[in-house]
């Protein structure tokens, strides 16, 4: 969501989800397990649409195709991360941006990915509330065949995962934010920060995580980074 290069006091290694992963197996059909997926968790107003919006456009950096899911129409462009070029017509080609306001209309279009043409490579929803399971396992369903399919195609070379993200609103209790990271396994919270309206932090709280990365932003004219630090995070039930 923030670019590498903005995040100067940490090397990263590794990646996720990229357009033509290669492997010692190829051919190897991708399992449900692999797709990458992840459900972004904040109030209102703490930049978790930009933030999803930025991913985005990162993606289609990369050459990607990206499915953005809104609720609500956006009557202007997201804040964009301050250091990153404004969008040009042609990358905003790459990014279709689908207003869908009932949990009912989201499920009929992921019942229908098969039928789309050509195929996205991302799907990224915001604010699909309430975000239940049989809508959990239908993102997931529908990132899955789209993996499979697209890797299928002889003209990309590799496997190609297709990630899932999804932003909620604070579900209200610990219990079924883990609910939600039965499907989307990765959890990534917002909070403010105590005496700061607009400064925010967002931080890995995934039960499996053994190491939380915190990354702290302001929003202003743009969503600008102020620190990324790594810190222990507590067991569960601590």
């Amino acid at each position: 969501m923030f670019p590498v290069e903005l995040c100067q006091n940490r090397t990263t290694s590794g990646k996720s989800g990229g357009k033509g992963e290669t492997s010692e197996a190829e051919t190897r059909p991708v399992e449900s397990t692999e797709i990458p997926r992840c459900v972004l968790v904040g109030p209102k107003g703490s930049g978790k649409t930009a933030l999803l919006f930025q991913y985005g456009l990162s993606l289609v950096s990369q050459g990607r195709r990206v499915t953005f899911i809104s609720h609500e129409t956006l009557h202007t462009m997201p804040l964009k991360v301050a250091g990153t070029q404004k969008p040009d017509q042609m990358a905003l080609k790459q990014l279709q941006i689908l207003y869908l306001n009932t949990q009912e209309s989201l499920l009929q279009y992921l019942s229908s990915v098969h039928t789309q043409a050509p195929l996205p490579t991302a799907i990224l929803t915001a604010e699909t509330a309430p975000v239940v399971a049989r809508l959990c396992a239908y993102l997931v369903d529908a990132a899955f065949f789209i993996s499979n399919k697209l890797s299928e195609d002889r003209s990309v070379t590799g496997r190609v995962l297709c990630p899932v993200v999804a932003t909620v609103t604070p579900p209200g209790d610990r219990t079924a934010l883990r609910w939600y990271e039965r499907f989307l396994t990765s959890v990534w919270e917002v909070k403010g920060v105590a005496g700061q309206q607009s400064i925010y932090q967002l931080s890995n709280v995934s039960s499996a995580s053994r190491d939380s990365l915190v990354v702290t932003y302001e929003i202003s004219d743009a969503l600008r980074m102020l620190d990324v630090q790594e810190e222990e995070q507590l067991e569960v039930g601590d």
